[in-house]
């Protein structure tokens, strides 16, 4: 079974590549809250500011939690 920790970076991560390839506007600004709302968790778990993963021009910082 997956730790909630492993989980809600996973899914963060999903989140990121998800609004880096969005359409429309609206549609990145969703998956970027979306992103955020997992980050804010992972925080609140680990203790550990994550939100460095949400800077959008670093695609290596994205694969290094990956």
């Amino acid at each position: 079974m997956e730790s909630n920790e492993r989980y809600y970076r996973r899914r963060a991560i999903q989140e990121i590549a998800a609004a880096r390839r969005a359409v429309t506007e609206s549609a990145q600004a969703r998956r970027r809250e979306l992103a955020e709302s997992y980050l804010r968790r992972l925080s609140e778990l680990t203790g550990s500011d994550e939100s460095r993963m949400l800077d959008w021009s670093s695609e290596a910082l994205v694969r290094e939690f990956a």
